[in-house]
This record gives structure tokens, sequence and C-alpha cells, in this order.
């Protein structure tokens, strides 16, 4: 996996040691979880599992994964990666975190929008992404980064659960 930067940040490909930086910025954090499909870790040894899951994906080529890393503290923020692709492989669905005490830098903008251009250049002829709708600063993000809205859907809340949550959808073409 290759090595991504930007002006402020390093987007690099996780490490067995990340696991207690992705608890204690972002894993444990209610205020993150509650727009994500997971809720909040009880512990450490939750985020190892997690984390290892991630590593063995990419030993086994899952190559669109990649840990966000502020250049110059070297701290592990976030994680931004590919969730899903369609069946012909010509569109990817990205998603992205943050840790809630990083929000609002500009941050993820910086990362979606190195990625975009990456995974353009790597063949995908659409790039999808979705947020939670009580959460309207990722669809700036999506939006920032040329990405149009594209209609609202309803997704399981959380992994396990059959709540579903409106989220708002967007989409960016290759030229």
């Amino acid at each position: 996996m290759s090595i991504l930067h930007t002006e402020r940040l390093t987007l690099r490909p996780l490490q067995e040691d990340d696991a207690q930086a992705m608890y204690d910025n972002w894993t444990n954090d209610e205020r993150v979880a509650r727009y994500c499909r997971w809720n909040p870790h009880s512990g450490v040894e939750m985020t190892k599992q997690l984390l290892k899951m991630y590593l063995d994906e990419a030993a086994g080529g899952f190559d669109y994964r990649w840990g966000i890393e502020l250049k110059d503290s070297g701290e592990l923020v976030g994680v931004i990666d590919v969730v899903r692709t369609s069946d012909d492989g010509k569109t990817a669905t990205i998603g992205y975190v943050l840790a809630h005490d990083h929000w609002n830098r500009g941050y993820v903008t910086e990362a979606l929008h190195r990625v975009l251009s990456v995974l353009f250049a790597a063949g995908f002829t659409a790039i999808k992404a979705e947020h939670h709708t009580d959460n309207p600063a990722s669809g700036r993000v999506m939006e920032k980064c040329g990405m149009a809205y594209i209609g609202n859907d309803r997704v399981p809340g959380k992994f396990g659960s059959d709540e579903l949550v409106e989220v708002k959808q967007y989409e960016i073409k290759a030229d």
C-alpha cells in the first residue's frame, strides 16, 4: 500500500501498534461513534480485534485503507478507506472517521481530496460516500471535494442492529 502525503497529513497503512491511538482518539468516543455504524469500544482489546481485521485484509491485498496521521506531531487521528465496491469494480464507496478533538480543521477534506485522486487513478469511475443526516459537517466535506448530493437512503444504524437511520448520499464521477 502506498503512503500518501498532503500539506498537513500523512496517509499511511495501519500498523500493529496503532490500536492504543485508535482507542484513545476515536473508537471509544461516543461523540464519534454516534455517527458511525459501530458502538464505542469498551476497551482497547476490541480495537485490537478491529485492527487485526484491517491488517488481515491488507495482508490479503486490500489496498484502500489509510491511517490519517498529522505530519507535525505524528499522531494518528483517523482512518479513511473504501468500505465497499460495486460488483463490476468500477464504483467505490468511501468512509472516514476522525478523532473528535480534530474536527472542523479541514483534515478530512484534505485526506478525501487526495484519496479521490488515487482511486480515480486506480481505475474507479465513480466514488460514493454517505453520512448520517445528523452530521451535516460530513456532507460539507464531500461537497468541498466535488461530490454531489444524489439522494437519501435508510440503512442499518449499527452493525447487527435492525434500527434504520437516514443517510445522505453523495457521488463524484471521473472526468
